[in-house]
C-alpha cells in the first residue's frame, strides 16, 4: 500500500464522523448530508497531497466541506429557482386556454 493512500485511510477513519456530523447539522436531509460527506473526501482524495498533517487534516477537511456545502446550496437554489419558472410557466400555458385544460393530441 503506498504512503499516499494510508495516509489518506487514517485521516479518513479519524475524521469521518466529525464531517459527518458537521454536514447533518447543516443539510435538510441525512441524504444531502451524505452526498457532502462524500464529495469531501473525494476532494482530499484527489488533492492527497496538500492534506496537512495530524489535526490540522481535520479543519482542513471542515474547510473543504463548507465549500462542499455552499456548492450544494447553491444547486439547491438553482433548482428551486428553476420549479418556480416552470410552475409559472405551466400555469400561463393553462391560463390561455379555455376552461383551462390543455387540448388532446
Amino acid at each position: 500500500m503506498d504512503d499516499r493512500r494510508s495516509r489518506f485511510e487514517a485521516v479518513y477513519r479519524q475524521t469521518y464522523e466529525q464531517i459527518l456530523g458537521y454536514a447533518l447539522r447543516r443539510c435538510d436531509s441525512p441524504e444531502d448530508a451524505a452526498d457532502v460527506v462524500a464529495e469531501t473526501f473525494a476532494v482530499a482524495w484527489r488533492r492527497a497531497d496538500a492534506l496537512p498533517p495530524g489535526g490540522e487534516a481535520r479543519l482542513w477537511l471542515y474547510g473543504v466541506a463548507g465549500n462542499v456545502l455552499a456548492n450544494h446550496r447553491r444547486g439547491v437554489a438553482r433548482h428551486r429557482l428553476r420549479s418556480v419558472e416552470l410552475d409559472t410557466d405551466v400555469a400561463d400555458l393553462y391560463s390561455s386556454l379555455p376552461e383551462g385544460r390543455l387540448p388532446r393530441r
